[in-house]
């Protein structure tokens, strides 16, 4: 077998706790036409029976090997697994995962044809439980602006050189959830990634699977935080995604929560604010915000609970200039107050009239304190952040069209 025409292909498993599913990943690993393998599984120290499963294959097929202990999660696993690896190309197969007939040998013939490919990847299905196809997965031709906006490769079906692997520093151990996404993003800033229309792999559906279990929670932010790690920025589809996934929490949160991805730019924020630690105000609340220049303070988002409505205003300042005085009407409200400043840092000051007067632990004067309202939310807004807040009060289908016509993003000369 010349070994040029045969290189060694490494398939790498990380595995923790998957009894029920890896008999079936080994399988189809050890059963393709390709011989010139080897199959590395690194077990996180697994107690569910899956360590016995590996000790009868290690019997079985000299091609197999695997090291079970106590690990760092599924990337650093992979890392692993790398080190290990003397093949020149590598396959990254999760152990719930499977490959179809011929996968390697194809993926291999792609590489050696199109030599200034640094990775390869095909077609793949998404099966059910019992590995039963469900439906083709999400997979298009390889594009560096459709890999910006969303995943467009499924990474069992993905075969990479090892030394661009190695020259990538291998997958970032940062990463929970998209750490194939963010690879991906990183290798396609130095290497042409080829697309084979040809189905390689089956990716696995379940309960317990990583994408059922944390797609919503944690999933769609970590591609964003890999997108802000990598481009520098995020996709206006991402973002879309992003608040479609989480509509229903509101839009006082969701704008909350992208102003970590600084997605409009630097914006207005809250340095310091003298809360109570169980998020009630005193009867003069202090907030201090830091302003960019480019993004300026425009308003102010309040949002709060009280015992007693009927008897409450809130009276606001900006550097020491009254603003706007709130009158209280319902247990639970929301003001939006227009404050346009021009300066680098603002002094903001929400005075409670009348404040209530609490006792804590004994009836001791030492341990009174004055109560203004219950803080759910307090958001300084730039203009553009204002008028967003606006169109997510409206309906989420504007969202979509309101992002295309205020975030025009240029990331790329060419769509290759």
């Amino acid at each position: 077998m010349n070994s040029d025409d045969f290189p060694l292909v490494s398939v790498i498993t990380p595995s923790y706790n998957q009894a029920s599913f890896i008999k079936e990943t080994i399988k189809s690993v050890l059963t393709q036409d390709y011989s010139n393998i080897e199959y590395i599984v690194i077990d996180g120290g697994s107690n569910d029976g899956t360590l016995e499963i590996l000790k009868s294959y290690r019997n079985i097929d000299p091609r197999f090997k695997f090291v079970s202990e106590p690990d760092r999660g599924q990337a650093h696993a992979i890392n692993k697994g790398i080190k290990m690896a003397k093949g020149k190309i590598i396959g990254w197969l999760n152990s719930d995962d499977t490959y179809l007939p011929k996968a390697i040998r194809r993926a291999a013939e792609a590489l050696k044809t199109n030599a200034h490919w640094g990775m390869v990847y095909g077609k793949a299905y998404a099966t059910n439980k019992e590995n039963k196809v469900l439906h083709p997965y999400p997979v298009e031709s390889f594009n560096k602006v459709r890999l910006f906006e969303r995943c467009i490769i499924c990474q069992p079906a993905a075969f990479i050189r090892k030394e661009v692997f190695e020259e990538v520093s291998g997958v970032d151990e940062s990463f929970f959830f998209c750490m194939d996404y963010e690879l991906w993003m990183r290798i396609a800033k130095k290497h042409e990634i080829g697309y084979i229309e040809t189905y390689l792999a089956n990716s696995r559906c379940h309960d317990s699977s990583k994408t059922t279990l944390y797609w919503k929670e944690i999933g769609i932010k970590e591609c964003m935080m890999a997108s802000l790690k990598n481009y520098g920025t995020i996709s206006n589809m991402m973002i879309y995604d992003f608040i479609n996934l989480n509509y229903e929490k509101g839009a006082e949160w969701i704008v909350q929560q992208l102003k970590q991805f600084n997605i409009f730019g630097i914006l207005p924020k809250i340095t310091t604010m003298n809360l109570y630690e169980d998020f009630w105000s005193p009867n003069c609340l202090d907030i201090f915000v830091k302003v960019n220049s480019h993004q300026p303070l425009h308003a102010l988002l309040i949002k709060g609970k009280v015992i007693q409505p009927d008897k409450k205003r809130l009276k606001v300042y900006l550097n020491g200039e009254v603003i706007e005085e709130c009158l209280i009407t319902d247990k639970s409200f929301t003001f939006v107050v227009l404050m346009p400043s021009e300066s680098s840092d603002c002094s903001i000051q929400i005075i409670t009239n009348p404040a209530s007067i609490i006792k804590q632990l004994n009836d001791q004067p030492s341990n009174q304190r004055e109560r203004g309202f219950l803080v759910d939310n307090i958001i300084p807004l730039s203009e553009l952040e204002y008028e967003f807040i606006q169109i997510l009060y409206k309906k989420v289908n504007f969202v979509r069209r309101w992002l295309k016509g205020n975030r025009e993003i240029n990331l790329f000369n060419t769509n290759s």
